[in-house]
């Protein structure tokens, strides 16, 4: 049985990908850039922001380092300031950490999003899930796939590499994992592809919050 379990956010918990495209979208319209279909937004995330925006500004002619600055910084302000209303738990998400937190299993989570939004969109849909530390992007502290987030949670829950394990969604994710020395589940309902799929550092794939629960409790 494992004793902590530690989470990637947008695209494992949450899903966010609308509101998130949607904002992306308005800051391209804002700065004479093409939009993309919502749909294809899936694609453009894993990683940091930086990441992303030169992921969605691709096969633009003449982009400078100028104009993806201006993109990221137009992103967060409406992002930021969005309502969110299409941001929703994953199905059988609420169940699952309301049951490992009934059995006594440690929870946490580990992102690269900007940890004043994980806060806030943590408080807004999870308020009665205690999790042991919330780490999210934090001016001069390494991102994912930096392991030291994950050291810094085994350290807060006093427990051990083997006690643990890392559930996401995405290249990240299990580089993040790998690096960290602990067990990696992936899930097949975020913006994972097939090829981050058959990484051999996983250690399972599940396609159900159900199945996380059944692998955390194993004796």
């Amino acid at each position: 049985m494992k004793k902590v379990c530690i989470f990637d956010f947008d695209g494992t918990l949450l899903n966010t990908v609308v509101d998130a495209a949607i904002c992306y979208n308005k800051a391209l319209e804002i700065h004479g850039f093409k939009t993309h279909p919502i749909e294809q937004y899936g694609s453009f995330f894993g990683g940091n922001i930086d990441t992303i925006v030169k992921r969605i500004l691709e096969g633009n002619e003449n982009v400078t380092q100028e104009d993806r600055d201006k993109i990221k910084h137009a992103y967060i302000e409406l992002y930021l300031n969005s309502t969110k209303e299409n941001t929703v738990p994953y199905e059988g998400i609420m169940e699952l950490l309301e049951n490992l937190q009934s059995n006594g299993v440690k929870l946490a989570i580990n992102t690269n999003k900007r940890q004043v939004l994980v806060d806030e969109l943590c408080e807004k849909h999870f308020p009665n899930i205690k999790f042991e530390r919330i780490i999210g992007n934090i001016e001069n502290y390494p991102a994912k796939p930096d392991p030291q987030a994950v050291y810094d949670i085994l350290e807060c829950c006093n427990e051990e590499k083997d006690k643990a394990v890392y559930i996401g969604d995405g290249k990240t994710d299990i580089k993040t994992a790998a690096n960290a020395g602990i067990d990696m589940i992936f899930v097949e309902w975020g913006q994972g592809t097939e090829e981050d799929k058959k990484m051999d550092t996983i250690n399972h794939v599940v396609s159900t919050a159900d199945e996380i629960f059944k692998i955390v409790m194993q004796k």
